[in-house]
């Protein structure tokens, strides 16, 4: 099975090829280029490299959200009119689980953690079981010292990752103290490598969609949670 995975929904700009969950190739950049400058041409010049046609594709993967309401708009475009050019199904992945699959840990929660600035922030609670990442609380949106006191409740060390990590360390520590631990920074951004094995086994659930079916999930923000600061 070959999966073109698509990551757009953060600054970075990514594309990958996995067969199965071998990663084949992978361009990533994180420059000022609008994703729609930068997306197409990355992906063309990964498929010529891997000497590999459209036609040798079985789906498309792309980040589903939340994430930039740009970048998701974009992905979302160039997957559907790759998929529907060749007539193949699209894997949207979960952003939060995407970014949370950068980490392999076993002995320790995992929550990645977006800024969604103001204070909001996009999140969700994750475990490694049975060598996959699994939901124990499934992407949200809420307020920084919202998603502090749901986790005061786990007894179990976490780890975080994500840019909300960086920018929300301090506050982070003050209240978890020594039960919280930071992912070094190479793991606090998408990649599309990531995304693809996520993909992988999405895929052999059949959680696929057709190309005309996909819409990307922005998980809006409540008003009240708009409206704190």
């Amino acid at each position: 099975m070959k999966i073109l995975s698509i990551e757009s929904a953060s600054v970075t700009a990514s594309c990958a090829v996995a067969e199965d969950e071998n990663i084949l190739g992978e361009y990533t950049l994180r420059h000022k280029k609008t994703h729609s400058e930068k997306l197409m041409p990355l992906i063309e010049d990964l498929m010529r490299e891997l000497k590999l046609k459209i036609d040798d594709i079985n789906y498309i993967a792309v980040s589903r959200g939340p994430g930039s309401y740009t970048g998701l708009r974009i992905g979302a475009a160039i997957a559907k009119s790759i998929a529907f050019a060749a007539g193949i199904e699209i894997i949207g992945v979960p952003t939060m689980k995407s970014l949370a699959a950068n980490l392999y840990v076993e002995d320790k929660l995992i929550v990645p953690v977006m800024d969604a600035r103001g204070g909001r922030v996009y999140t969700g609670i994750y475990r490694w079981e049975n060598n996959e990442c699994t939901d124990l609380k499934d992407q949200f949106p809420c307020i920084i010292d919202e998603l502090i006191e749901i986790l005061k409740d786990y007894e179990e060390p976490i780890i975080f990752n994500g840019d909300g990590s960086v920018n929300y360390r301090e506050k982070i520590e003050n209240t978890l103290k020594k039960k919280a631990y930071f992912a070094p920074e190479v793991f606090n951004y998408l990649k599309a490598s990531t995304l693809a094995c996520v993909a992988y086994k999405m895929a052999a659930r059949r959680e696929t969609v057709p190309a005309e079916a996909f819409k990307p999930q922005y998980l809006r923000l409540s008003q009240a949670e708009r409206n704190k600061k």
